[in-house]
């Protein structure tokens, strides 16, 4: 999905047509390089049948065509922001960032933590640990963000509050970190 605006807009209206039916029809503007102002395209909207056959979408009154109209709409709005989501999962906005707070993470813990991409969120778990005294470490935190950003530092903060006290000593170099 592209950073800036789409090269496309769409909306919905209903119109009769010549068999009395009214039908809601999906108007795309498309822009380009040679139409800047957009190319306008009109379709009627199309569903499937009790057959189970891909017909066009038609009712005897307008009220109907019109809720299929605002029905597509919302799940056309709902699938763009789906889409914008799972691109937002997906970027790494400030790779060093990230880099910085698994490094701290695993400086505190011994080891990295286990990240997972979904469809919807990133997932972070930092399981028990030993702690370099020799203390083992029960805990386990699991998050979800839909940065990795900020999944990360949150997990790099919860690991900082829940070190153990033979750390103490490079709190304050912690904190500092902490404070990227």
């Amino acid at each position: 999905m592209p950073r800036s605006a789409p090269p496309y807009s769409y909306g919905y209206t209903v119109v009769q047509l010549d068999d009395k039916q009214w039908y809601p029809v999906e108007i795309l503007r498309l822009y380009s390089a040679e139409s800047p102002d957009g190319d306008i395209r009109l379709s009627i909207v199309h569903t499937f049948n009790e057959n189970r056959e891909w017909v066009p979408a038609c009712y005897p009154r307008r009220d109907g065509a019109l809720q299929h109209a605002h029905t597509e709409t919302v799940r056309q709005h709902y699938f763009e922001q789906l889409g914008w989501q799972k691109f937002t999962v997906t970027s790494d906005v400030y790779p060093e960032r990230c880099f910085h707070f698994l490094e701290l993470i695993q400086e505190i813990t011994g080891h990295l933590p286990h990240v997972h991409r979904w469809l919807q969120e990133i997932t972070v778990s930092i399981d028990a640990y030993h702690c370099s005294c020799g203390r083992f470490h029960h805990r386990y935190w699991d998050s979800s963000q839909v940065t990795i950003e900020d999944v990360l530092q949150q997990a790099a903060e919860y690991a900082y509050s829940h070190r153990c006290s033979c750390t103490a000593s490079t709190a304050y170099e912690y904190e500092q970190r902490l404070a990227v």
